[in-house]
C-alpha cells in the first residue's frame, strides 16, 4: 500500500510538470515566416478572382483554383491589398525583413553582399527570449550560409538550383545534396516539417522561417505542376510598351507565355508546401497558437514596361503578395487597405512573441491591423529605393528614390539624370498602370508640390539624408551629415539662396560625417602634396582569413581566388602615410594615383570597388573582411566601380577623384591636432561582387615597383575670407 501511494504520488507530480510545461509554452506563440522569391502580388487564386474589382485587369485568370493553400491563408487570415517591399531586390529586402531598418541603414543594398551578421533581428531577439529558432531553404546575401540568429539551418548557396542542390548547415557543412527528382522547395519543406515535430514534442515555442526558391528563374516547377497551364498565355495590359526612363529597351522578354507559364507553374508547386506546413499544425493541434506569415521579397514584371524582372519602381515590381493568419488574436478573417510593408516584418514577430520592439526598428508592428484596430495614426505613404547593382551593371532599371502615398500618388526621382523624373496617379480610374507622367502637368502641380514635401521630410525621417548643422573651426566650415548608406549625393552651396554653386559628390556611409563647404580659393592659388605608397602595400590572399601575399614583390591581384595561370587573386591593399596638417590652406581634393591592367574577360560582368579600411599606427598586414561584407564600422566605400568592366588590358595610369576622403581626414586632423607624421592611410581594391571561380582579374602596381608606384595627391588651397552668410543643401544624385 506505501508503495502504491508512492507511486501515485511520483505520478501526480509528473502530471503537474508536464501541465506547467504545456501551459508555458502555449503562452508563447509560435512564429511561422514563409518567403517566396519574385513572387507578384496578384499571382494568386484569391487575387485573380477579385483583382477586376480593383481597377486592373486579371491577366492571369487561369490561375483559379490552382493555389487553394495560398487561398486558405487570404481566407483564413489577414489579406493586405496594399503590402510592398521599400527596395525591390531579393538580398536587401530580406536584410529589411530580418533588421526591420532601411537599406540604406543595414547596408546591404545587392544581392552579393552578405548580410551583417552583428545585426540586431528579431531571430536574435527571440533566440534571446527562449525561442528554438530554425531557418530552411532560400538566404541569398552572395554564398553566405551564417543564419545569424537561427539554431537550425539547413539552407544553400546563393540561389540554389531546382534540382541537385547542395544543402548546408550554418557552420558551412555540407548536409547532403538532392537528387535529380527532389524539388528544392520540397526538401525544404520537409526540414520545416521535421523542426515543428521536434519543437511540439519538446514543448518548444519556435521561430521557423522557410524560404522558397519559387518562383525565381529559370522557373523549374516539380513535375506535379509542370504541364497545370500548358497552352494558358496572360491577357495584354496597355503599359506592355512603355519601358522605363534612360533606357531604349528593343524585344520585349518578359510577356513570352512559355516561361509565364513555368513561372505560375512553380507558385502552383509550392502550394502544396504551404498545405503540409498548415496540415501539420492542424495535425499537431497547434494552428491557432502559431501566426502564419507568407511574404514575398519583391513583386516581378511579365512584360509590363517591357520588363521581366523587377526593380524598377511600378506597381508590378514594388507590390508584394502578404498575408497572415493567427487565429488565437485575428478578430475575424478579412482584407485590410492600410499600406503594409516589407519593413514591418520584424516588429510584427516581436510584437506577437510580446516582446519589445527596440526603437531603432523603422516598420510598424502590424498586430493591431491583425486584431480587428485602426490605429488613428497610421502610415499614408512610404519611401523606397533602388540602389546601383554591380551584378548588373547595365540594368535596364538605373537607381532611383520614390515616395508612394495611399491615394495612389506616386513620385520617383533618378539618381542619374533629373530629367527622368515621374510622377504619377496610379489610383483606380485614373492611371492605375503607369503611363502618363505627370511630372510637367499644370493642372497638377499642387499634387507635386505636396508630394515633393512630404517626399524631403520622409527622406528626414527615415535618415536617408538628415542634417545637423554647420561646424566651424578657424576658416573651416563643415557641415555635419548622415547620409544613407552607398548612395550617392551633391553638396551645393550658395550665398543668398538663388545662385548654387557644385561643390562635389559624396557616397552616404551611414553615419554623421563632416563634409566641408569652406569657399576654394578665387585665386586659384594653392599646391599640391604627392604622398607615394608605402612599399608594405600588400594583398589578402584570403579575404575572409586574411593571408597578406604579394606577386613578384611588385603587382598586387583583385580577382578570384582559384589559381589561374599560377596566381591566385584577392583584394589589394594600398598605404599611404598621411601628410602633416597644412595650417592656413583648405584642403579642397584628394586624389588617387595608380597602374593598372585587366587580364581575361568575365562572364559574368564585376568591378573594383575603392574603400577606405581605416587609420592605423603601423604598416603590418591584417586580415579583413571582403569588399561585399559590410560587418567592419571601419570600412567605408570611397569610389564606386574605380576599375570598371571596359577597363584596358594593358598598363594604364588610373587618376581618381577621391573628395569622399576629405571628410575623414579632416576628422582626423581635428582629433590629432599635434599630429607628427607615423599614421597609415588604408585604402583596398576588390571586388565589388563575389568572383567565386571566374579567372576575370586586375593586375596592380604596388610601390615596390620602380616607375609605377602608387600616390596620393593632396590638394590645397587658399582660404578665402567667409562670407557674412552661407547656405549648402544635399541632393540624391550625382551632378
Amino acid at each position: 500500500m506505501k508503495k502504491s501511494t508512492s507511486s501515485f504520488i511520483l505520478l501526480f507530480i509528473s502530471f503537474c510538470l508536464f501541465t506547467n510545461t504545456s501551459l508555458w509554452a502555449s503562452d508563447s506563440p509560435n512564429i511561422i515566416v514563409i518567403i517566396a522569391d519574385d513572387q507578384r502580388w496578384d499571382a494568386t487564386d484569391f487575387m485573380q478572382s477579385r483583382i477586376d474589382d480593383l481597377g486592373r485587369t486579371a491577366r492571369f485568370p487561369w490561375l483559379v483554383g490552382t493555389t487553394p493553400n495560398l487561398n486558405r491563408l487570404s481566407n483564413e487570415g489577414i489579406h493586405f491589398d496594399n503590402a510592398f517591399t521599400v527596395f525591390s531586390t531579393c538580398s536587401p529586402s530580406r536584410a529589411t525583413m530580418l533588421t526591420g531598418v532601411y537599406p540604406h541603414i543595414h547596408g546591404v543594398s545587392n544581392n552579393s553582399t552578405d548580410f551583417p551578421t552583428n545585426s540586431t533581428t528579431y531571430a536574435s531577439l527571440l533566440k534571446a527570449n527562449g525561442y528554438a529558432t530554425g531557418y530552411f531553404g532560400k538566404w541569398h546575401h552572395g554564398r553566405q550560409t551564417q543564419r545569424p540568429g537561427f539554431d537550425t539551418v539547413a539552407t544553400f548557396y546563393g540561389q540554389g538550383t531546382y534540382f541537385e542542390t547542395p544543402f548546408y548547415n550554418g557552420n558551412n557543412n555540407l548536409i547532403r545534396t538532392t537528387s535529380g527528382s527532389e524539388w528544392i522547395d520540397d526538401v525544404s519543406t520537409d526540414y520545416a516539417i521535421d523542426f515543428i515535430e521536434q519543437q511540439n514534442n519538446a514543448q518548444n515555442p519556435f521561430l521557423l522561417v522557410l524560404g522558397f526558391k519559387t518562383p525565381h528563374q529559370p522557373f523549374d516547377p516539380p513535375n506535379r505542376t509542370e504541364d497545370i497551364f500548358s497552352g494558358q498565355s496572360a491577357l495584354d495590359v496597355p503599359n506592355l510598351n512603355n519601358p522605363p526612363p534612360g533606357q531604349n529597351i528593343g524585344i520585349n522578354q518578359g510577356n513570352y507565355a512559355s516561361t509565364l507559364r513555368k513561372y505560375m507553374s512553380t507558385i502552383a508547386g509550392i502550394d502544396s508546401c504551404v498545405g503540409s506546413i498548415l496540415d501539420k499544425l492542424e495535425q499537431l493541434n497547434i494552428e491557432n497558437n502559431t501566426a502564419v506569415i507568407y511574404i514575398s521579397d519583391n513583386g516581378f514584371f511579365r512584360g509590363e514596361h517591357t520588363l521581366g524582372d523587377k526593380r524598377a519602381p511600378y506597381e508590378e515590381s514594388i507590390r508584394i503578395p502578404l498575408m497572415i493568419r493567427y487565429p488565437q488574436e485575428q478578430s475575424t478573417p478579412r482584407i485590410v487597405n492600410d499600406i503594409a510593408l516589407n519593413l514591418d516584418l520584424a516588429p510584427t514577430i516581436l510584437d506577437i512573441a510580446g516582446l519589445s520592439i527596440p526603437q531603432s526598428m523603422q516598420g510598424l508592428s502590424l498586430l493591431p491591423l491583425i486584431k480587428g484596430q485602426n490605429p488613428s495614426d497610421w502610415r499614408q505613404f512610404f519611401f523606397y529605393q533602388y540602389n546601383h547593382d554591380p551584378e548588373f551593371p547595365t540594368a535596364k532599371v538605373r537607381p532611383y528614390v520614390a515616395l508612394r502615398h495611399e491615394n495612389g500618388l506616386k513620385l520617383v526621382s533618378y539618381e542619374e539624370n533629373a530629367s527622368w523624373a515621374e510622377f504619377f496617379d496610379t489610383s483606380t480610374g485614373n492611371d492605375s498602370y503607369e503611363i502618363n507622367n505627370l511630372i510637367n502637368a499644370s493642372n497638377r502641380s499642387n499634387d507635386l508640390n505636396y508630394m515633393e514635401t512630404l517626399f524631403r521630410d520622409e527622406m528626414r525621417a527615415t535618415e536617408f539624408i538628415k542634417t545637423n548643422g554647420i561646424n566651424i573651426q578657424a576658416n573651416l566650415l563643415q557641415a555635419n551629415i548622415k547620409l544613407g548608406k552607398n548612395y550617392n549625393f551633391t553638396l551645393e552651396t550658395s550665398g543668398d539662396l538663388d545662385d548654387w554653386s557644385y561643390k562635389y559628390n559624396i557616397q552616404g556611409n551611414g553615419d554623421f560625417s563632416n563634409y566641408s563647404i569652406s569657399p576654394s580659393s578665387s585665386t586659384g592659388n594653392g599646391f599640391q602634396i604627392a604622398v607615394t605608397g608605402n612599399q608594405n602595400d600588400y594583398g589578402i590572399k584570403d579575404t575572409n582569413g586574411g593571408t597578406p601575399y604579394r606577386l613578384d614583390n611588385n603587382e598586387l591581384v583583385v580577382g578570384a581566388l582559384d589559381p589561374w595561370d599560377n596566381v591566385a587573386g584577392g583584394d589589394a591593399v594600398l598605404i599611404f602615410e598621411i601628410p602633416l596638417e597644412e595650417e592656413g590652406y583648405n584642403l579642397s581634393n584628394i586624389e588617387l594615383e595608380f597602374t593598372a591592367r585587366r587580364k581575361w574577360s568575365p562572364d559574368t560582368p564585376w568591378s573594383a570597388d575603392l574603400h577606405l579600411l581605416g587609420i592605423y599606427n603601423s604598416t603590418t598586414p591584417f586580415s579583413s573582411y571582403s569588399a561585399y561584407t559590410q560587418s567592419d564600422s571601419n570600412i567605408h566605400l570611397i569610389k564606386e566601380a574605380i576599375l570598371g568592366t571596359t577597363f584596358s588590358n594593358e598598363d594604364t595610369r588610373v587618376t581618381s577623384e577621391s573628395s569622399t576622403l576629405i571628410p575623414f581626414i579632416q576628422q582626423f586632423y581635428q582629433t590629432h591636432p599635434n599630429y607628427s607624421g607615423g599614421q597609415y592611410l588604408f585604402l583596398r581594391i576588390s571586388p565589388d561582387a563575389d568572383t567565386n571561380s571566374q579567372a576575370y582579374k586586375f593586375y596592380i602596381y604596388s610601390a615596390d615597383s620602380s616607375a609605377n608606384k602608387p600616390k596620393l595627391n593632396f590638394r590645397y588651397d587658399e582660404f578665402s575670407e567667409n562670407p557674412t552668410q552661407l547656405f549648402y543643401r544635399i541632393k540624391y544624385g550625382q551632378n
